[in-house]
């Protein structure tokens, strides 16, 4: 069960129309899934998870997608800038629609009790200092800790 202890203030109830104008204005071309899966990650209060994502098509009316295709249109919404994936150290590939009002680089926090994982839109990282010829590409930081839902003292360490 997914809860939150960090206020999400950019979630929000996305249309369709407003999902497929998004993916127009980035020049791609719109199909239903696509519109479907941007949408659903528009809409999610946290990064979710392939699994997760896949619960939420499948208690959609879109009746649910394919592991692989969902996969594949993942993918491309990274690669063509519209969504980022961050991991913890839980290993889980996690996915968010990149949003405007959120900076590009922010870290993100995992719950290692519950293994929720949120965004840290207000918390801004500054790019490192990289060698003359050096160029980022993208920059992760996940804080791991316990979050205000499970407690503050973090679990026992076997």
């Amino acid at each position: 069960m997914a809860h939150s202890s960090l206020p999400h203030p950019l979630a929000a109830t996305v249309s369709d129309t407003d999902a497929a104008q998004r993916l127009r204005a980035a020049g791609q071309r719109v199909t239903r899934l696509r519109v479907v899966v941007f949408k659903t990650l528009l809409e999610a209060e946290q990064p979710l998870s392939h699994p997760e994502l896949q619960q939420r098509l499948e208690a959609s009316e879109t009746g649910g997608v394919d592991r692989v295709s969902l996969y594949r249109n993942l993918e491309w919404l990274v690669q063509i800038g519209l969504a980022h994936r961050i991991t913890a150290d839980d290993r889980v590939w996690r996915f968010s629609a990149r949003r405007a009002e959120m900076a590009t680089q922010h870290p993100h926090f995992h719950c290692v009790s519950c293994g929720q994982v949120f965004c840290l839109p207000e918390s801004s990282v500054p790019a490192p200092r990289l060698p003359a010829d050096y160029s980022m590409i993208e920059m992760e930081l996940v804080v791991n800790g316990v979050c205000a839902h499970c407690g503050k003292a973090p679990p026992p360490k076997n």
